[in-house]
């Protein structure tokens, strides 16, 4: 039965996609184009804002627990 489901959604899914207005923007509906401005490239780095996990030494294991416990 769920089978039988599955084109009849999907063929409802592109009905109502195919009415929709969406305007594409200039610099990807004209690739060709030079005279099109584009947004600008930025570099990102992708190791920004990561945290490094390596290895430190044992620590005490009540102030640890005290540190992520509730607060009094």
């Amino acid at each position: 039965m769920r089978l039988k489901k599955v084109p009849f959604l999907a063929a409802i899914g592109l009905a109502l996609a195919a009415c929709s207005n969406i305007t594409v923007p200039d610099h990807l509906a004209r690739p060709a184009d030079p005279d099109i401005r584009v947004p600008a490239v930025a570099y990102g780095s992708v190791t920004a804002g990561a945290a490094t996990l390596r290895p430190t030494d044992p620590k005490d294991w009540r102030e640890l627990n005290r540190q992520v416990g509730p607060k009094p």
